[in-house]
């Protein structure tokens, strides 16, 4: 009975009649009753509030709403750290591969440089051909309306082989000069020089040589097909090589006529280049008639009028023709 009581008094406030009856039962000085059978000391209990939640002790485990809340982002941190380290190990096992290989294979090997080649930009190749303001000797077509017994014209253009244009002055009692030969470019060029050997000189060393056997070629006339009508007079000296004149002006053309002028007995003692280079002398009247810079030599022979009578008399075989070695015309394409 007196536990009920305590427990009453736990639950909170009674009626005043209540607290009067317990009072009059426990006044006195004797001890507070005690429940023999669970040793609990109802006298003294302390009153609990039952609205309170019960307190854990010491050894309870925590509610579960109040343990750590789980990372949600475990799961997606875990994946991404194997997914990182397969692909790690997969780039290392295709580069070892790659390199395995590679020392294995012989053509692996060549390979390897043939790409890394193609990789860099190809250089322009240099062009093969001069530039076009470089002066360079014109191939041409040459030929001439020579008696029998001459030789090709294009003889003119060869460079290497124990040749010469030998050209019949006619029958005996009518040599003469006057001879035409006719020059073909095939092309238009722009020439600024022309170049003839006379006579019949060695274009090679050690190479044939018939600079007696042949009268020389002293005085040509270049006629070139441009608007101007550009004409030049050459004057060789009788030289024994090579005689070079330049064009009073750059001639744009594709076909020249050469006209012999004069022709002279070959010297003995001939001058291994011209003294001076003879100026070009333009004019219709002066390829007619032949008119000459200076004295002719004494052995000359014009285009206008026949050989020297004491020359026909002799009937030397040098005076039955003439020959020339080489001709060249310098220039270049146009632009």
């Amino acid at each position: 009975m007196g536990r009920i009581n305590v427990l009453v008094n736990a639950a909170g406030p009674v009626g005043a009649g209540r607290f009067d009856e317990l009072d009059d039962t426990d006044n006195g000085d004797a001890p507070p009753p005690t429940d023999a059978a669970d040793g609990v000391d109802l006298g003294h209990s302390e009153a609990v509030d039952l609205d309170d939640p019960p307190q854990p002790g010491p050894g309870d485990a925590q509610p579960a709403d109040q343990a750590e809340d789980p990372d949600i982002n475990a799961g997606a941190k875990k994946t991404a750290l194997v997914l990182g380290v397969g692909l790690v190990v997969a780039v290392v096992a295709i580069f070892a591969g790659l390199t395995v290989f590679s020392r294995h294979d012989p053509a692996a090997r060549l390979d390897a440089p043939r790409a890394r080649v193609a990789a860099q930009p190809t250089a322009a190749p240099a062009p093969s051909a001069a530039p076009p303001d470089s002066d360079q000797a014109v191939a041409f077509t040459a030929s001439a309306n020579c008696p029998a017994g001459s030789t090709s014209a294009q003889a003119l253009t060869d460079t290497a082989g124990d040749s010469a244009w030998v050209c019949v002055r006619g029958a005996p009692g009518g040599q003469v000069d006057g001879q035409v030969l006719h020059i073909d470019l095939g092309r238009s060029y722009l020439l600024t020089a022309v170049s003839v050997t006379p006579g019949w000189v060695a274009k090679t060393p050690g190479g044939k040589d018939e600079w007696l056997a042949h009268r020389v070629v002293t005085r040509l006339q270049y006629i070139f097909n441009d608007d101007d009508r550009t004409i030049l007079t050459q004057d060789t000296g009788n030289a024994h090589g090579p005689v070079t004149t330049p064009l009073p002006h750059r001639v744009l053309a594709s076909r020249v006529t050469v006209v012999i002028l004069q022709t002279s007995r070959p010297p003995a003692s001939p001058p291994p280049s011209p003294a001076q280079a003879a100026s070009a002398q333009p004019g219709f009247l002066d390829s007619v008639l032949g008119a000459a810079n200076g004295p002719a030599p004494s052995d000359a022979t014009e285009t206008s009028a026949p050989g020297d009578p004491a020359e026909q008399l002799t009937g030397d075989p040098v005076d039955s023709t003439f020959a020339v070695a080489a001709m060249k015309f310098f220039g270049h394409q146009p632009g």
